[in-house]
């Protein structure tokens, strides 16, 4: 494949570049943006310190604001309650001149900064006053412009200080990219060769670190995909001989059993027409030719009965059959069709109940479904022991509809686990055999289920056993396009 856009390298320089080079812009941004501001805060913390500290000194105060005076170039004025000076400031900062306020900032405690000037100057004051608690007065002059000029040379300082750091980061980027970048397109390389099915060549990196680890993990790649190639191609063109034959195969067996049907229903049918016959004209004394004649009709009966089942299954299994999906409610669904059921439920002894907790609405082929219900509910009666207790519930799991039917007796044994929902298996032989049950119901059931997309399945429990299918439920959009 053809590679796009900017190489590695040239990305790896960029990016670390590009970061190095925002960090330092954004550095010397605040700088000078931040760094006037920065000092006059710390400045106007400083002469708050001062003005605190006088007022703890108390009486004290005369040798400590001299000191601060001379230390921090700053003039001091102490007033008493009289506004007599008790201090005053040795500073000549601020002359007679008329006083300007240029800003003012009001402190909770009553204290305020102002910036101040003197009428037809240029120069600036910062003045800090405070009223003690025993009713004295400070004032603290302090020069702003030294501030902004100190602010100023700070920010020439720090922008050509980032500006060197910037273009000796971008000579060390670039070393450092071609560094970094070679080994990784060396694999990128390899690997392209072994996209394309070329396993010749190797990455020849000898490091210590992840990128050595890779190195020799991509060789060993390329060594395993040549002889698992070599092997794949081999079993494919066996696999693809063996897929063929499965498919002549399962074409034969659908074909028989569709050609087995149709070829066995008419002469199943002439059968029975002539049995019925003979019997019509049968006389009362040939009771034996009667009850053969019996024999015949019973036998074809069953014999229609798996041909029948054995076309429904094969159409089924085949998807042939689709199903025709619309929407219908649950509950009467399932309460119908115990209705239908409850003459063999009374002749067997059997106890059926259906639990409604939910009002669901299923969206699929309700006749298909109807299928699948009576032959797991028939099923359930025939292996109902015991109690012979059966138990219908609803339920809704992963979006679909779950309907579990419960019998009391026995639960189904290991060995019947896996072939249960195959054709023609019975756990039974004799008993299902008895009642003219194929081992085609379940089967049925299971092909059914796999045309809607839906599962089925079952589960022992400690006095019975559970089967158990699922269908779709009916969301809005299938009822709106039923609805149209």
């Amino acid at each position: 494949m053809k590679r796009k856009g900017l190489g590695i390298r040239a990305k790896v320089f960029l990016e670390i570049g590009a970061i190095i080079a925002v960090c330092l812009v954004g550095i010397s941004i605040a700088n000078s943006q931040l760094l006037e501001s920065v000092y006059i805060w710390n400045v106007e913390r400083t002469l708050a310190s001062m003005a605190q500290n006088t007022e703890n000194a108390g009486a004290d105060y005369f040798y400590m604001l001299a000191e601060y005076e001379t230390k921090e170039n700053v003039s001091i004025d102490l007033y008493d309650t009289q506004d007599r000076y008790l201090y005053e400031g040795s500073g000549n900062f601020i002359s007679a001149n008329k006083i300007n306020i240029i800003s003012r900032k009001q402190n909770e405690d009553g204290s305020y900064f102002n910036v101040v000037a003197e009428d037809g100057s240029t120069t600036q004051y910062i003045v800090f006053g405070k009223d003690f608690e025993n009713g004295w007065h400070i004032e603290i002059t302090a020069q702003k412009d030294p501030i902004k000029e100190n602010a100023n040379l700070a920010t020439g300082v720090t922008t050509t200080i980032t500006i060197l750091a910037l273009v000796l980061a971008l000579v060390f980027i670039s070393a450092y990219s071609k560094h970094f970048t070679k080994p990784l397109i060396q694999m990128s390389e390899v690997a392209n060769k072994i996209a394309n099915l070329d396993f010749s060549a190797k990455c020849e990196i000898n490091r210590g670190d992840e990128i050595g680890a890779l190195a020799d993990n991509i060789n060993v790649v390329s060594e395993s995909l040549n002889s698992a190639l070599s092997e794949l191609r081999e079993k494919n063109a066996q696999l693809m001989e063996d897929i063929e034959k499965e498919r002549r195969i399962e074409k034969m067996r659908a074909d028989f059993i569709s050609a087995a049907s149709h070829e066995l229903k008419t002469p199943i049918a002439i059968i029975r027409g002539y049995a019925e016959g003979l019997k019509m004209n049968m006389g009362e004394e040939d009771e034996g030719a009667s009850e053969y004649c019996d024999i015949i009709m019973r036998e074809s009966d069953r014999m229609n009965a798996l041909v029948l089942n054995m076309l429904e299954q094969s159409l089924y299994s085949s998807g042939v059959k689709k199903p025709d999906m619309t929407e219908f409610e649950v509950n009467p669904f399932i309460e119908d069709l115990l209705k239908t059921v409850n003459p063999i439920f009374e002749e067997k002894g059997v106890k059926a109940s259906f639990i409604a907790n939910n009002d669901f609405i299923a969206f699929a082929d309700k006749a298909q479904m109807t299928t699948v219900l009576s032959n797991i509910v028939l099923n359930a009666c025939s292996h109902a022991r015991g109690e012979k207790l059966i138990e219908i519930t609803t339920e809704k799991v992963d979006n679909k509809i779950k309907i579990n039917i419960f019998n009391t007796g026995s639960r189904v044994e290991e060995v019947d686990k896996e072939g249960i929902f195959t054709s023609f298996y019975r756990a039974d032989k004799a008993h299902s055999r008895a009642e003219g049950r194929f081992g085609l119901g379940l089967a049925i059931v299971k092909s059914i289920t796999e045309n809607h997309n839906c599962d089925c399945g079952f589960e022992n429990k400690e006095n019975g056993v559970t089967f158990w299918f699922t269908m779709p439920e009916c969301t809005a959009t299938e009822r709106k396009t039923d609805e149209n």
